[in-house]
């Protein structure tokens, strides 16, 4: 039996179809997104003023994590696909439970049903305050 013919007797075989498309029109949105980036100019001299260098370097820094977040975002749709490809699309990594739909209409490229995720942001929560708590109490505050 092939991979088609196996996709097509999953009882949430419409609600893939649709969420294909969704996963297919934001990989494209996203691709458009990165490649309209402007290329860095490194012709232009350095501004003068330290304050106009101080926002240069931060617009740059900025324009550097949103292309970060569009590759990562076009990494995660291009696993999903591929989940849908290899049928295991919409099953929990961690636990092997279906995904709900719901979930998955939210978040089409999720990878962990929501009891997984949860407990993966908690653990996540503890490492970050126990992370915390090595450091000086007055750094701790001002973060």
């Amino acid at each position: 039996m092939s991979v088609t013919q196996v996709v097509r007797l999953h009882p949430r075989h419409r609600a893939y179809t649709s969420l294909r498309t969704h996963l297919l029109q934001s990989r494209r949105t996203l691709f458009a997104q990165v490649m309209s980036r402007p290329l860095p100019q490194t012709d232009q001299g350095l501004p003068a003023d330290v304050l106009d260098l101080a926002a240069c370097e931060q617009e740059r820094m900025i324009d550097d994590l949103i292309a970060q977040r569009a590759y990562a975002k076009l990494r995660q749709i291009e696993r999903a696909l591929n989940r849908m490809l290899d049928t295991s699309y919409g099953i929990c990594h961690r636990c092997r439970a279906d995904i709900p739909l719901s979930r998955l209409r939210a978040q089409p490229d999720a990878m962990l049903c929501i009891t997984c995720k949860r407990l993966a942001e908690e653990r996540a929560s503890l490492r970050s305050t126990a992370w915390r708590l090595d450091k000086p109490a007055e750094e701790v505050y001002r973060s």
